[in-house]
C-alpha cells in the first residue's frame, strides 16, 4: 500500500517537471526580462476548463510559485501560490467543487481569480500566446 502511493507521488513529481521543462523560458532574453510565453491560449484554456488551474515553479529563483487561471474569452489571471506572507510551504490548493484556492496553513480561501493574491500581468499576445510578465507584481 506504501509502496503503491510513492509510486503515485513520484508519477506526480515526474509530470510537474515535465511541464516545467515545456512552460520555462525559451531563451535567455525571456530569462532575463522574465517573461514567459506559456503556450497557445486558445488550447491552454481548454486544458484549464478541464483540469483547473495551472501550477508553475518560478525558473529565475525558484522561490515564487504561480498559477495560471482562465476565466473566459481574452482574460488570464497569473498569481502566486502562496498567500502573502505565508511560506513556500504553505501553498494554495484549488478546490474544484467550490472553485476556489484553500491556503493549506490557514485554511483561508481565495477566489478562483486569485482576489487579494499577488498578481503578475497575463493575456495572449498578437500571436494567440499567452505571456505572464513576472517582472512587475500588481
Amino acid at each position: 500500500m506504501v509502496l503503491a502511493g510513492l509510486g503515485g507521488v513520484a508519477a506526480g513529481v515526474a509530470i510537474f517537471l515535465v511541464v516545467l521543462a515545456l512552460a520555462g523560458p525559451k531563451s535567455t532574453e525571456q530569462a532575463s526580462t522574465a517573461t514567459f510565453r506559456v503556450g497557445k491560449a486558445e488550447s491552454l484554456a481548454r486544458t484549464v476548463e478541464r483540469t483547473g488551474p495551472m501550477l508553475f515553479q518560478d525558473l529565475l529563483g525558484g522561490s515564487r510559485d504561480i498559477y495560471v487561471q482562465h476565466l473566459g474569452g481574452d482574460q488570464w489571471r497569473a498569481f502566486e501560490a502562496h498567500a502573502p506572507g505565508q511560506p513556500r510551504t504553505c501553498f494554495l490548493r484549488w478546490q474544484p467543487a467550490s472553485r476556489h484556492f484553500t491556503d493549506t496553513c490557514t485554511g483561508l480561501t481565495y477566489p478562483a481569480d486569485g482576489a487579494g493574491l499577488v498578481s503578475y500581468e497575463a493575456g495572449p499576445d498578437a500571436e494567440g500566446t499567452l505571456v505572464v510578465d513576472l517582472t512587475t507584481p500588481q
